[in-house]
């Protein structure tokens, strides 16, 4: 699978779990911390789909988003809410503000959140993704 993810949070646990779940089902993986250095490395490095924290030290998935989409390398990639703020108020931000969907944290289910992932991936690599990866075709 030639799939590059990139997951941006704060809490090195959450960051770290998520990178690590999803390089053990073959993706590859990259990871940031800050919003500053999610903009270096999607920058050096692209990806395919981002997995974004709403709440970082130094800015907020929000801000991060609209920074996302200005780019011409970056701007058709989907971007998921990481979030554990999942009110109908905040879930309407977070469609507004162009997120492809969200993931409510703590992550609970590994399956769950890899089938999520993968539902989320552009249609041009859902061939890539193994089939037990897929989310059912009902919840695409």
């Amino acid at each position: 699978m030639n799939i590059t993810l990139h997951v941006i949070d704060d809490d090195d646990r959450s960051r770290k779990l998520a990178a690590d779940v999803l390089a053990s089902q073959g993706f590859t993986v990259h990871a940031s911390g800050t919003a500053a250095q999610a903009q270096e490395q999607l920058l050096a490095r692209g990806a395919d789909l981002v997995l974004l924290d709403i709440q970082l030290p130094d800015s907020d998935g929000f801000a991060l988003i609209a920074w996302i989409h200005a780019q011409p390398s970056l701007a058709d990639v989907p971007v998921v809410a990481l979030t554990a703020s999942v009110m109908p108020a905040y879930r309407g931000r977070i469609e507004e503000c162009g997120f492809a969907g969200y993931i409510a944290k703590p992550l609970t289910s590994v399956r769950q959140f890899v089938q999520t992932v993968c539902g989320h991936l552009p249609e041009a690599l859902q061939a890539q993704v193994p089939a037990h990866l897929r989310p059912p075709a009902a919840t695409r």
